[in-house]
C-alpha cells in the first residue's frame, strides 16, 4: 500500500497542533482540505487515525505511528533542501585533487587545511601521483583538479584547461649544516663528488633532475636511494649528506624542515604550476571557490 508522504508530512502537523484550524494555518493550507485528507487516508487504511470526538484532537495508535514517520519525512526533506542549499553555495559535497607527493607533502596540505577549517560539511580527498597518472585521473573523472607543472599538458591540448599559480623552479637540496650547502659559491665540480638521492622512474623530477646533473658536466651521479615517498627521501636528506633536487616548494623557506638550499642555479628549471581541469566538465561552485582560494594562498606565499 502507497501512501504519499506529504499527507504523512500533514499528519504530523496536525497532531502537533492539536487542532485542524491551527495546522491548517502553520502549513498554509484549509481546514477542509485537511478534513478530506484525513478521510481519504483513513479510507485507504482501513483504520481511524484520530479518537472520535476528542479535543484537543487524540491520535489513534496507528495514527500516532503513521505522524511520526511524517516527522521523519519533514526532517529528511528539510535537510536535503539544507543539503542541496549548501552544495550550490560549495560548502557541503566532496572535492578531488591530485597532485605530485612533494606538493602534496609540503604544499596542498597546508591550503586544504585552511579551506576545511571554513566548510566542515565538505570532505577533501587528496590524491598524490605522477604525472602519467594525474592525466589519467582527469580524464576519467576521478579528480576534479591536478595541480602541478603546466608541462604536464602537451602544447596545444584543447581538453584541459590550466590556470597559472605561481612559478617555480628546481633546487639542490641538502640537510642544514651541509658543507656544500653552506659554502658561499660552490662550482659545479664541487658536486662531482656527491653521492645523491634519486627520484621515481615515474616522476618528471627524475628526467629533471638528470637534465640539470648533465648541464653541470655530471652525466652519471651517484645514487644511494630513490624512492616514491616524498618523506622517505626528506628524511633521509635530514640524516645524511646526500643531495638531490626538489622543486622549491618542497623545501620550508624557514628552514623549520631542517632542509637548506643551495647556493647555484640550475640551468633550464624553471616552471609554472598550474590548477588543471577538465573542459568539458561543468564546474561545480565548490570547485571554483577552492580554486580561488589556492590562487589567493599561493600569491600570499610566492607573491605572484
Amino acid at each position: 500500500m502507497l501512501i504519499d508522504p506529504r499527507h504523512l508530512e500533514q499528519l504530523a502537523v496536525i497532531v502537533e497542533a492539536g487542532t485542524l484550524q491551527q495546522a491548517a494555518t502553520s502549513i498554509g493550507t484549509s481546514q477542509p482540505a485537511l478534513s478530506r485528507m484525513i478521510s481519504n487516508l483513513e479510507a485507504r487504511i482501513g483504520m481511524p487515525l484520530f479518537e472520535r470526538n476528542t479535543r484537543p484532537l487524540t491520535p489513534t495508535s496507528i495514527g500516532f505511528e503513521l505522524a511520526h514517520q511524517g516527522r521523519s519525512i519533514r526532517t529528511a526533506r528539510l535537510r536535503a533542501t539544507e543539503m542541496l542549499d549548501l552544495g550550490a553555495r560549495g560548502y557541503f559535497g566532496v572535492l578531488k585533487l591530485g597532485a605530485p607527493p612533494f606538493m602534496c607533502k609540503n604544499l596542498i596540505s597546508e591550503v586544504v587545511a585552511r579551506f576545511l577549517s571554513a566548510r566542515p560539511n565538505i570532505r577533501i580527498d587528496l590524491i598524490p601521483d605522477y604525472h602519467a597518472g594525474l592525466m589519467e585521473r582527469i580524464y576519467l573523472n576521478q579528480v576534479d583538479v591536478v595541480i602541478g607543472p603546466a608541462k604536464f599538458v602537451e602544447q596545444g591540448n584543447t581538453d584541459l584547461i590550466l590556470e597559472p599559480l605561481f612559478s617555480d623552479t628546481n633546487v639542490i637540496v641538502g640537510r642544514k649544516g651541509h658543507p656544500l650547502i653552506d659554502t658561499p659559491t660552490p662550482s659545479a665540480d664541487d658536486y662531482k663528488q656527491v653521492i645523491w638521492v634519486g627520484h621515481s622512474d615515474r616522476s618528471l623530477l627524475r628526467s629533471d633532475m638528470e637534465d640539470a646533473l648533465k648541464l653541470m658536466g655530471i652525466t652519471n651521479p651517484a645514487i644511494a636511494f630513490q624512492s616514491g615517498s616524498a618523506e622517505a627521501v626528506l628524511e633521509l636528506l635530514r640524516e645524511t649528506d646526500f643531495l638531490t633536487v626538489l622543486p622549491k616548494y618542497a623545501v620550508k623557506p624557514d628552514g623549520s624542515d631542517g632542509l637548506a638550499i643551495a647556493n647555484i642555479t640550475l640551468s633550464n628549471q624553471d616552471q609554472v604550476v598550474s590548477a588543471i581541469t577538465l573542459a568539458e566538465r561543468t564546474e561545480t561552485t565548490l570547485t571554483t571557490d577552492f580554486k580561488s582560494h589556492l590562487k589567493d594562498q599561493l600569491t600570499k606565499r610566492f607573491g605572484h
